[in-house]
C-alpha cells in the first residue's frame, strides 16, 4: 500500500494431487510484518496483480474467468476488478475478455486507472467471434475518439475515457507504470526487447532501460526508481539519468568479487531467508 503499511497479493490454492488450482486463486491482504493475513475476495477465476487505493480502501486486480486445459498460456478471459475492502463488494469494471492484462493502476483520484491489455474480443456487446468486421470497425471507431481498448487503456470506473497519452507512430505501448502523484508515466515499447521510456507530453519520450527480457517491472511511488526482475537478479535504476543504483542477485557467480568491484552497487541475497512470514 502507498503508506507501507499493508501488502496484497494473490493466495493460489493446492489441488490434492499437488497441481496449482488457478480457477479458484483469491486476492489477500496482510500487514506489512505478516499479521493479520486475510482473503478479501471470493469465486472462481484466477486473480492477479492486485494493486492498492491511493486512500487504501479498495484494490484492483485482474480477473481471469477461463482456465486453459492446454498451451502455452494458463488463463484467458481477463477483465478488471475491484474490490472494496470496508464492504468487502466485488465490482467488475471491463468487460473486454483480454486475452492477457496486466500492470493496472488507479490514478490519484481512485476512480481512473490504467492498465495493459492484449486482444480484446468485446466491447459493448460487440463480440469478434461473432462478428468480426463489426468488431474491428468499433475498435477503430474508439481510436478515432481518442480512447483505446488495446494496448494502454485508461478508465474511470466501468467507462472508457479518452486516452491522455499519445504514444509514437508505429509503437504499441504496454506495461504501463504510473507514480503515485500520476505525473510520470513509463512505458514498454512493444516487440523492443525491453525497452522502457518515460513519458513526456511534447512526444521526446526518454529511453529509461533496455532491460532486455523481463518478468516483471515497477516503479517506485515518487517516480525516482525504475526496477526489474529476469531470471535471478533484480536492478534497480534512477529514472533521472539511467545510473544503477541497486542490483541483488540469488545465486552467487565465479567472478562475484570481480563483478562487485567493478560495480559496488551489486548486492548478493542471502542463500538462506532471514525471516519467514506466515510459514505455517
Amino acid at each position: 500500500s502507498y503508506d507501507g503499511k499493508k501488502i496484497t497479493f494473490s493466495v493460489i490454492p493446492i489441488k490434492p494431487n499437488d497441481d496449482l488450482d488457478l480457477g479458484n486463486m483469491q486476492i489477500a491482504v496482510m500487514d506489512a510484518d505478516g499479521k493479520n493475513y486475510k482473503k478479501v475476495t471470493t469465486g472462481s477465476g484466477a486473480k492477479l496483480y492486485p494493486t492498492f487505493s491511493h486512500n487504501g480502501k479498495k484494490i484492483l486486480y485482474a480477473c481471469a474467468a477461463y482456465i486453459r486445459e492446454e498451451g502455452k498460456t494458463p488463463a484467458a478471459k481477463y477483465d478488471a476488478w475491484e474490490v472494496n475492502l470496508e464492504t468487502g463488494r466485488q465490482t467488475q469494471l471491463t468487460f473486454c475478455e483480454y486475452f492477457y492484462m496486466g500492470n493496472l493502476t488507479y490514478f490519484p483520484d481512485d476512480e481512473r486507472f490504467i492498465y495493459y491489455g492484449d486482444r480484446p474480443v468485446k466491447f459493448n456487446d460487440i463480440s469478434w467471434y461473432k462478428d468480426e468486421k463489426a468488431f474491428g470497425k468499433l475498435v477503430k471507431d474508439l481510436s478515432a475518439q481518442g480512447k483505446e481498448i488495446h494496448g494502454v487503456v485508461v478508465m474511470k470506473g466501468k467507462e472508457l475515457i479518452k486516452n491522455p497519452y499519445v504514444f509514437p507512430e508505429k509503437t504499441f505501448p504496454e506495461k504501463p507504470l504510473l507514480s503515485k502523484d500520476g505525473t510520470k508515466l513509463i512505458y514498454e515499447k512493444s516487440l523492443s526487447a525491453g525497452k522502457f521510456f518515460l513519458y513526456s507530453p511534447d512526444g521526446t519520450h526518454r529511453l529509461v532501460s533496455n532491460s532486455g527480457s523481463v518478468s516483471s517491472i515497477a516503479i517506485s511511488p515518487d517516480g525516482q526508481y525504475f526496477g526489474s526482475n529476469f531470471n535471478d537478479s533484480v536492478f534497480v535504476k534512477r529514472i533521472s539519468d539511467g545510473t544503477y543504483v541497486r542490483a541483488f542477485f540469488v545465486r552467487r557467480s565465479d567472478k562475484w568479487e570481480e563483478s562487485v568491484q567493478k560495480m559496488p552497487y551489486i548486492r548478493l541475497l542471502p542463500r538462506t531467508p532471514s525471516r519467514i512470514i506466515n510459514s505455517e
